[in-house]
């Protein structure tokens, strides 16, 4: 028996002996060829665009793209044209993922920049092994065992999500939900008939409330004569409000339709963006299309374009932020989307009054011909005036 153990163990050491160069040649075939692999996989900027699917969220996106779903906010940011609200986006979407780099990638970029520029030697393979990149994190949704980043990269994600924000003058829905005067002009409107599902609990109103219809629900609407829809196209659903002389009725949005089908009587359509309550008895109209003013800032202006409030859209006391204004100047005056205007009350001259003061400013959010509606960003005093003087002092590159 120990005459067989020395035999067995001198087998041991002469395979250690024969396999030693061996294993020093895999070794350097494995340092020369992991730049490369690490150059496929770990430091190529995703980029291009994305189809949204059904069932698809900015999360598992972020996460199937970036290998890092709390990057979702730099996606929504990028797309806000598309976007309306993150937590809703729609198959056939297309959003642009360019430009949005993870963290870990920006800080391997650094570190190696900072290894060439300071170290005695990079060329060694001792060197290469040392810039290996981390294991890439899985695609899909991830499990509980997937990697996680940590606590300071979590922190730096929110950070550059609120440094590097997009500017938009002025953002689709506001552009849609603002409202207009319809300064004498006769519009083509149609009557919209209400929700085509009956409940299956009954409503106890009066009148009935059977034909409210909220988002995603279909609508039945008559066209008015000589009225040419197609499928696809958009529809303005709102409200007639009040008349204001001579500025015409305030038309008040409380939703956007499309159409989805066309029948002999009458057309039905989607409703794809609600406002307000959406019943039978208002009207719709085809959709005005909106005009990306870009994600230029507007420039100051002194002197600017004078003019005056007409009124408030809604019946009001007190404005609060948020809320639309009607002004006397519109596309003929020069005046554009994501132009700001301020209302002040200027001093009387009076011995003993105060000065000039600036109670509201105000961004344009949709024009017509003679008049703009404009929405409240900024208040130090909440008592408007109907014909209280504005003035225009930021104004939008032409």
């Amino acid at each position: 028996m120990r005459r067989t153990t020395i035999c067995r163990s001198s087998r041991v050491v002469w395979a250690v002996v024969v396999a030693l160069p061996l294993a020093a040649t895999l070794v350097a075939q494995d340092t020369t060829t992991a730049p490369a692999a690490q150059q496929d996989t770990g430091l190529a900027v995703p980029g291009g665009k994305h189809v949204v699917a059904a069932g698809e969220t900015l999360w598992s996106i972020s996460q199937q793209n970036f290998s890092d779903a709390l990057l979702w906010p730099e996606i929504y940011r990028r797309n806000t044209s598309v976007i309306e609200d993150p937590h809703w986006i729609y198959p056939g979407e297309v959003l642009d993922l360019g430009g949005i780099a993870t963290a870990p990638v920006t800080d391997t970029t650094q570190t190696v920049a900072q290894r060439d520029t300071t170290g005695p030697d990079t060329t060694g393979a001792a060197d290469t092994t040392q810039l290996a990149a981390p294991p890439p994190e899985p695609e899909g949704p991830g499990t509980i065992f997937d990697r996680r980043a940590n606590a300071r990269q979590r922190v730096e994600d929110v950070l550059r999500a609120y440094a590097h924000q997009i500017y938009r003058p002025v953002r689709r829905g506001e552009f849609y939900s603002a409202g207009f005067l319809t300064e004498g002009e006769k519009l083509p409107w149609a009557t919209v008939v209400g929700n085509t599902a009956k409940p299956s609990i009954p409503v106890l109103e009066h009148p009935p409330a059977s034909n409210v219809a909220t988002q995603f629900q279909e609508l039945a609407i008559l066209p008015p004569s000589q009225a040419s829809y197609h499928i696809g196209d958009s529809l303005l659903v709102a409200r007639l409000d009040r008349d204001i002389n001579p500025w015409g009725s305030v038309v008040v949005p409380v939703g956007v339709a499309r159409v989805t089908s066309l029948q002999q009587k009458q057309v039905l359509a989607t409703i794809i963006m609600q406002f307000g309550r959406i019943r039978g008895g208002t009207v719709a109209m085809p959709l005005e299309p909106f005009k990306d003013p870009g994600e230029v800032r507007p420039a100051d202006v002194d002197q600017g374009l004078q003019g005056h409030l007409i009124e408030m859209r809604d019946n009001h006391v007190l404005a609060t932020a948020q809320q639309v204004v009607f002004l006397d100047k519109g596309r003929a005056d020069g005046v554009a989307l994501g132009d700001v205007f301020e209302a002040y009350r200027p001093a009387s001259g009076e011995v003993g009054a105060r000065s000039e003061e600036v109670r509201v400013q105000l961004l344009v959010a949709h024009t017509r011909e003679h008049t703009s509606s404009a929405i409240i960003i900024g208040m130090s005093n909440p008592q408007l005036i109907p014909g209280m003087p504005v003035r225009l002092i930021k104004k939008m590159p032409s």
